[in-house]
């Protein structure tokens, strides 16, 4: 049997005419009204089951000139003489609610719908019905907002009782957020490049950033796509606070982005970053090529800055209350935090997070906190590491508690070397707590055995983007081995290129996996040389990391995962571990020191 999964839009219906035939539910038909005249269409209603639902309609409706109520029975030709004279009488949509003895003239209405090319909806047929409207929320506040649920027909209390779920768990600033959100969108669209508004259908740049009405099937790949922060082009500093708003959107919780300004984006940066990179970057260009290859780890990354620190200054330092603690909050999922970084978050005075750093996980901050979460966008990485370093170092001279919250693990990847090294030269020796590194809790959320008896003897992790943007050193191809890359999806066709040059195996397995051990994870699997075609086609989840080896499949049917020409991936969504995570937050939200 092959399921057909309904195409669902959000229709502009401005002027159109709807007929309404029947008023079987004078509720239902009422509603239906309010909707039609609330879309900007206007309603039509014909064959009234009884005078009186007649004067009702007519009653509720007093005055409303888009609405208009006939005293008549239905008439086929009513469906091509009732609408609107630009397309030739033909009405725009038709609803019908009628009772079950009319299912004769159901069926008629249906099939001439169907000749007209109508759209219908017949009320409990979904047998004589093209489109379905959904259990709807829109906002109140009139910021645009709407969340549509359906079950396909499976349950009409079921669709209502998940859309109020839905709703309850939004913040209570969710209308701000929205409206924030479109009214900074719209006014750095404009201010910045105003000449690419009129061709944005053409721009493809705008529509990966998320301007647009397609939001059905944005999920762009190019989000994080490598911008070169000391290099960029006139065009990449047209697009920058666009990127960074982008940004913004798909990784800050919900309920900041009421509250952000567009001070907070690229433009605010105080001229002494702009001078202190631009010379950092004079130095480092001047570097022989070698030292632009590697990856990010500790020993190819910018050196951290000299500071004259005399033994008098670190006694006096050492002496006040400020402490730092460098803190791995793990890939996602609550249940994966240690009580140490748990600890920290809830004793912290200031907490200085990644960008990666899940929604779930930063609520766990008191709401009396000071939170700041790191603009690590693209084109801005260094300017934002200075940016926190020296906020970090401002909270610790003023006695504070300073949580650095860092995805992941803060030595994977993650620069805690450099911010060791940096605030111990200022006479604040850092706490670490580790944090399960995403590299390897990914492979078991996955479904992936890192290692397994005559499948995996190894586990490689390495990084898909070094200094620079610059490609990793490309480690050598063995069979037996697991290897991680994190940082590479958003340049998977330049990496995979590489590989397959330096001798990997086109198809051996590979596990795209985004949003580990969060609500939305995905889990893609398919074979290397497939990877960038995929990544086109399904777009990007960020954060997300390439899983490469035998041990991608090792656990699954070999149906699931056998890949072509014609069938190049198998997809699995969600991470359902909600019990468990429902008692840690609970547990979490309870904690006291």
């Amino acid at each position: 049997m092959i399921y057909n999964t309904p195409f669902i839009t959000s229709l502009n219906c401005a002027g159109e005419v709807h007929l309404l035939v029947g008023t079987q539910s004078l509720g239902s038909t009422i509603s239906r009204v309010k909707a039609v005249i609330a879309s900007g269409a206007q309603a039509k209603v014909v064959n009234m089951c009884s005078e009186n639902d007649f004067k009702k309609i007519q009653e509720h409706f007093y005055g409303d000139e888009r609405v208009c109520v006939f005293l008549k029975p239905f008439a086929l030709q009513d469906l091509t003489t009732l609408g609107r004279q630009f397309v030739g009488g033909i009405v725009d949509k038709v609803f019908v609610n009628l009772p079950q003895e009319e299912a004769l003239l159901m069926q008629d209405i249906f099939k001439q719908c169907l000749k007209l090319r109508i759209p219908i909806n017949t009320s409990q047929r979904p047998e004589m019905s093209t489109f379905s409207p959904l259990s709807t929320y829109s906002d109140p506040e009139k910021s645009g907002l709407q969340i549509a649920v359906t079950t396909n027909g499976q349950g009409c209390l079921l669709a209502n009782r998940i859309k109020r779920e839905i709703v309850a768990r939004l913040p209570s600033n969710i209308s701000k957020a929205v409206t924030n959100m479109g009214q900074l969108r719209d006014r750095i669209i404009n201010e910045d490049h105003t000449e690419l508004i009129t061709t944005y259908h053409q721009n493809s740049d705008l529509q990966e950033l998320g301007y647009g009405v397609d939001e059905d099937v944005w999920d762009s790949q190019k989000l994080n796509k490598l911008v070169y922060e000391f290099s960029m082009t006139e065009k990449e500093q047209k697009l920058k606070r666009t990127r960074w708003l982008s940004q913004i959107m798909q990784y800050y919780p919900l309920s900041t982005l009421a509250d952000v300004s567009i001070d907070q984006l690229a433009d605010s940066y105080r001229s002494e970053y702009a001078e202190k990179n631009a010379s950092s970057s004079k130095q480092s260009s001047a570097q022989p090529d070698h030292k632009a290859r590697g990856d990010t780890s500790e020993e190819n990354t910018p050196a951290v800055p000299a500071v004259a620190v005399s033994k008098d200054d670190v006694l006096k330092i050492s002496n006040e209350k400020g402490r730092i603690a460098l803190v791995g909050s793990g890939p996602g999922s609550i249940s994966m935090l240690t009580l140490g970084a748990l600890h920290e978050i809830k004793t912290a005075d200031l907490v200085l997070a990644d960008k990666l750093v899940p929604e779930e996980v930063l609520q766990l901050i008191p709401s009396g906190t000071e939170t700041f979460i790191a603009r690590k966008f693209p084109g801005n990485a260094e300017r934002a590491q200075n940016e926190l370093l020296e906020k970090g170092l401002a909270g610790l001279k003023d006695g504070k508690r300073v949580v650095r919250l860092k995805q992941g693990d803060p030595y994977i990847f993650g620069r805690g070397g450099e911010e060791y090294l940096f605030f111990s030269q200022h006479g604040f020796e850092p706490e670490v707590l580790p944090g399960l590194s995403s590299a390897l809790t990914s492979t078991v959320v996955s479904k992936i055995p890192a290692t397994q008896r005559d499948v995996a003897d190894q586990v490689l992790i390495c990084t898909g983007t070094g200094r620079k943007g610059a490609l990793p050193d490309i480690p050598e191809f063995v069979s037996t081995r697991t290897t991680v890359f994190l940082m590479a999806l958003h340049r998977s066709s330049v990496l995979i290129e590489a590989l397959l040059s330096k001798g990997w195996d086109p198809e051996v397995p590979a596990a795209i996996i985004e949003r580990a051990s969060c609500p939305d994870q995905r889990i893609t699997r398919t074979s290397l040389k497939y990877v960038p075609e995929v990544v086109e086609e399904i777009g990007s989840r960020p954060p997300g990391l390439l899983v490469v080896g035998r041990s991608v499949t090792a656990l699954l049917s070999e149906e699931k995962v056998r890949f072509n020409d014609t069938r190049k991936f198998y997809i699995e969504e969600g991470y359902h571990y909600d019990q468990h995570n429902v008692a840690l937050t609970k547990l979490a939200s309870a904690y006291h020191i």
